[in-house]
């Protein structure tokens, strides 16, 4: 009944006659239901009040508008253009179309404006008024709540009625204390009407002829961005369901290896930006940093460039806000007011241009009840996404759609992911269309991360619940023994979960894998096999001779994985797909059997009987696979010619000449050398040829402090002894290596490993200890705080020790500034000393570790909590037996008020010396002075902190000092809760030679 309703209002509405002849119209309940009459309220909530709001604020900016003055006011918005704006009749006609004219030169006061129309009006009438972002922001949300509406059609109970309004309340609220607040204007009045006519559509009771709500139904249904949005949603909704499997290879699906669903499977990322963590639920929420201030600008980005390694999520976050907006409502809010998500995976595009991809790949049947000219229009009228994936394997044609998309972006956003070295090139496209961008870097998981893509893994593949925990424990405490060799590879979601299918299939086999190489390695031949034995009833070969058969197919896809990397090409064309089939075809092999065995295979009907279309299912993948095949031609060629090595290398095509070293083309081989390097170091291959291929990629690298892309290729080569030093004579001498604290506490940082396994030596680092020696709390992924320990700080001080070349700066906050605390930094310090170079410390020694000092030949700032005598002592006996220069030493000294100054040591040598004192009274004050005496009669700076001095207390102090001949050169801080007044102050400060700071 439904349908007939609609197929009769199509019938009458060209004519302009606004009236249902159907059966509806007879009976006006007919074809509807409670869904219905409820998105009919939402809907003129939506589009009539907030239109009659933006009205009354748009009368209220012109009668602001600063302008000369005029014998009469415009009593029509074209008037207002001619008299006030002085716009001539061309830059009339050319902003606004003969429809909007007509509207425009009727009276202000009765004139129907539409929220599209006034909010072109404010930006194109009133732009001198500089407008804030926030109000630009609140106006942009009261225009996208019409479309809106269109999410919840058919899903509006009376419950996600009742939210709807308070969402809808709440964005009135917005504009109108933006309002209020910009102009300076009282909008109480216009607040209340507002929201008196909003309680009443929602409130009141249905009449029995409910066909007011009806033609609200109705006149959505025509309305143009109305109409694509009913369209376009369901056919992109259909469309990208066919996205939500995440299997690493997707044709592993059988008993073994069933679907694994984004919406099961997808673990948070951990994203960052400089300084800050953004998690998923608030990444399209994100705001760009204040230059200055480097604090939230509360603007929000038109664009989001993500960017991360091969392998480290970025589709699969892509595919996972597809998911979560289909889910409606999803856990990502700012998804729930996106009218179309656009995804363009642009590894596949074949259109040049926006129009003609809609029209062939996303929306073919929207497109067909559109006009050509009007389609991208009202695309700019809605709160469009676009999500283009995989910026660095643009195709040519996807090169110039992406441009498209950036020059007609307006006021939707686009998310954009490609891998790190091709940053530079996106950005470049930005600013040329001048849109403002937050650039994130994805790193993977985190190690919860870890444990919790693997238990939804797991949770996928096994049913049995029992079975699945018992697996899954088994995993983890594998990926914590022999797994660790794969390092900051299992943080890679596509590595993480082929590691999983492969220990599934046969958890032997995963011993044999500490590298990406040998990783992919291990995958092939585990589908060589499966396919093997798929095909074992089919063939007369052995499957000794399948697998030889296999290894020369393979190689002959990798020549055609690298002719299609320098064309920027992923799908096998007919051609290329010929070629690999009559290889199948001259051993009797079923081709399709082979292919879909490696390969993506789509398969379609057309009039000539079924198509089969192959793809790769990753860039990676094919990488692995051309070096490979490069591989092979590097060995064939050194076998049978003895040519020079640089002519052999240019004959491979993957090595680049001089001239593209220079250039950002050179980014295109780098994970492809990386599997060449793997391959050889499989195959035991060293010499000449070994050497150059170590150095052509330790070239690519941008610079000599890109250590995660050193260690990578250490670790591609198995820790191959050549590559260690070559990678190690590399090393920047200015570099200085300064770990945070998520850093110390990752066993697989790049930086940890390269000095773990080679002679890395950079020129010095800064160790920093925060919380305590053994744990520390970070900041991760959605605000939570995660315990940490520091597994390897012994290990890398035991590693710094082994390098006395480089100067070592340790820090322990918090033993240094924790008064009371027991715990020393003593075996730190001792692992460091004596062979290490400590070039200053601040931290907390006890008697071992202060005595270890004395190995120290010359060192910068010392600063030390001593909380024992014999640690004192021992600090004394050390630091007299420096040779070299001392800075400076700050001493807090924590040992308790019984201990007899006279049984302390004295610091002969001559010191920049600053002491600390804490809870210094006046019962003490004198104890205190005793000590300082005690100590040294020359200080740059005495501190009391935290004391209980009385001005009375303060002067018998100062006068101890005086008596015992102390000097102090700079500062005396007393840091007092008694209040001083000025003539005490005057006094005291007559006492001392130095400034006197009396902190109250």
């Amino acid at each position: 009944m439904m349908e007939v309703a609609r197929r009769g209002w199509w019938l009458l509405s060209g004519s302009g006659v606004l009236m249902m002849v159907t059966a509806a119209s007879v009976n006006p309940h007919a074809g509807y239901n409670t869904q219905d009459i409820n998105f009919g309220r939402f809907f003129k909530a939506a589009t009539q009040t907030s239109k009659r709001l933006l009205k009354e604020v748009f009368l209220l900016m012109i009668s602001r508008y600063q302008v000369r003055a005029v014998d009469k006011w415009p009593t029509t918005v074209a008037e207002f253009c001619a008299d006030i704006l002085s716009w001539s009749k061309s830059k009339y006609r050319n902003g606004f179309n003969e429809e909007e004219r007509s509207v425009l030169e009727q009276p202000l006061a009765s004139a129907d404006y539409d929220v599209s129309l006034l909010t072109k009006m404010i930006h194109k009438l009133l732009p001198e008024m500089n407008l804030p972002e926030s109000f630009l922001r609140a106006l942009r949300e009261l225009k996208n709540v019409r479309n809106r509406v269109c999410h919840q059609h058919q899903l509006l109970d009376d419950a996600n009625l009742r939210r709807n309004f308070d969402d809808l309340k709440v964005i009135f609220d917005n504009f109108l204390r933006e309002t209020g607040e910009f102009f300076t204007a009282d909008v109480a009045d216009l607040k209340n009407m507002i929201q008196h006519e909003t309680d009443e559509i929602l409130s009141s009771p249905l009449p029995a002829d409910a066909s007011k709500y009806y033609y609200f139904v109705e006149k959505f249904r025509v309305e143009l961005v109305g109409k694509f949005i009913t369209y376009a949603r369901p056919e992109l909704m259909n469309e990208y369901c066919k996205l939500k499997t995440l299997n690493p290879f997707t044709w592993l699906s059988d008993d073994q290896f069933p679907d694994m669903v984004v919406g099961k499977i997808f673990t948070p990322l951990d994203i960052e930006d400089d300084g800050r963590t953004v998690d998923i639920e608030s990444l399209l929420s994100t705001e760009s940093l204040c230059l200055e201030t480097q604090e939230e600008s509360g603007i929000l980005p038109s664009a989001l460039l993500l960017s991360g390694i091969a392998g480290c999520g970025k589709t699969s976050l892509c595919r996972y806000l597809l998911h979560d907006w289909r889910a409606r409502p999803g856990k990502i809010a700012a998804l729930r007011s996106v009218d179309v998500i656009l995804h363009i995976e642009v590894r596949n595009i074949t259109s040049s241009s926006l129009l003609s991809h809609l029209q062939n790949t996303l929306l073919r049947e929207t497109c067909k009840f559109f006009e050509e000219n009007d389609v991208i229009n009202i695309l700019q009228q809605m709160n469009v996404l676009y999500i283009i994936d995989g910026m660095d394997e643009a195709t040519a044609d996807g090169k110039k759609l992406v441009n498209e998309v950036l020059s007609v972006v307006g006021n939707a956003r686009v998310i954009i992911t490609t891998r790190p070295e091709f940053t530079r090139t996106v950005i470049q496209a930005l600013r040329r269309y001048r849109l403002t961008f937050i650039k994130l870097r994805i790193q993977g998981f985190s190690d919860q991360g870890i444990a919790e893509f693997t238990s939804n893994v797991f949770a996928a593949l096994v049913s049995d619940e029992e079975k699945r925990r018992q697996q899954e424990c088994e995993f983890l405490r594998l990926l914590k023994t022999t797994g660790r060799g794969l390092g900051d590879h299992l943080k890679l979601p596509l590595t993480l979960a082929m590691v999983i299918c492969l220990w599934r299939d046969d958890q032997s086999r995963l011993s044999h894998v500490t590298s990406a190489t040998s990783l992919y390695s291990e995958i092939f031949r585990m589908c060589t096999m499966k396919m093997i034995s798929r095909l074992d009833t089919t063939t007369g070969l052995h499957p000794l001779q399948m697998e030889t058969f296999t290894e020369e197919w393979l190689l002959a896809l990798g020549k055609e994985a690298l002719e299609m990397l320098d064309d920027n090409e992923f799908v096998i064309s007919d051609d290329r797909r010929n070629v690999l089939m009559s290889l199948c075809a001259a051993k009797h092999i079923d081709s399709i059997q082979v292919l879909s065995a490696f390969l993506i295979c789509e398969v379609s009907e057309t009039r000539r009987g079924i198509h089969y279309q192959f793809s790769f299912l990753h860039k990676s993948q094919m990488e692995y696979l051309a070096a490979l095949h490069v591989t092979q031609e590097l060995l064939s060629l050194a076998h049978s010619s003895p040519q020079r090595i640089d002519i052999m290398m240019q004959k491979t095509k993957i090595f680049p000449d001089t001239e593209l070293l220079l250039s950002e083309s050179r980014y295109k081989r780098k994970n492809t050398l990386k599997f060449v390097l793997g391959h050889l170091c499989r195959k035991n291959v060293s010499g000449p040829m070994f050497h150059k291929v170590v150095e052509t990629l330790i070239d690519l690298h941008p610079s000599c402090h890109d250590l995660p892309s050193l260690w990578q290729t250490v670790q591609e080569s198995n820790r191959h002894p050549d590559v260690c030093e070559m990678v190690v004579s590399l090393g920047d001498k200015y570099y200085v290596w300064s770990p945070k604290s998520a850093e110390l506490t990752d066993p697989t940082n790049p930086t940890f490993q390269l000095l773990k396994h080679t002679r890395f030596t950079p020129t010095g680092a800064v160790i920093r200890v925060v919380g305590s020696d053994q744990e520390v709390n970070i900041l991760a992924e959605n605000g939570r705080v995660e315990n940490k320990r520091y597994e390897n700080l012994s290990l890398l001080m035991s590693l710094l020790a082994q390098r006395p070349s480089m100067g070592v700066v340790v820090r322990a906050d918090q033993h240094f500034y924790c008064w009371g605390s027991p715990h020393t930094t003593d075996h730190l310090i001792t692992t460091l000393l004596p062979k290490g170079n400590l070039t200053a410390v601040m931290c907390h020694l006890g008697e071992r570790g202060a005595a270890a000092l004395a190995a120290v030949k010359k060192i910068g700032e010392v600063c030390i909590r001593i909380s024992d005598v014999s640690a004192l002592r021992a600090l004394r006996d050390s630091l007299s037996a420096i040779t070299g220069k001392l800075e400076a030493l700050t001493l807090r000294l924590d040992i308790p008020w019984t201990v007899s100054p006279s049984t302390l040591p004295t610091f002969k040598k001559p010191l920049d010396l600053t002491i600390v004192l804490k809870d210094v009274d006046d019962d003490h004050g004198v104890w205190a002075a005793e000590v300082i005496a005690r100590l040294s009669s020359l200080y740059t700076e005495v501190d009391l902190v935290a004391s209980s001095l009385t001005p009375s207390g303060g002067e018998t102090f100062l006068k101890t000092l005086r008596e015992r001949q102390v000097m102090i050169s700079d500062k005396l801080t007393i840091r007092s809760f008694h209040k001083l007044e000025e003539g005490q102050y005057q006094k005291m400060a007559q006492m001392v030679q130095c400034s006197l700071c009396w902190w109250y």
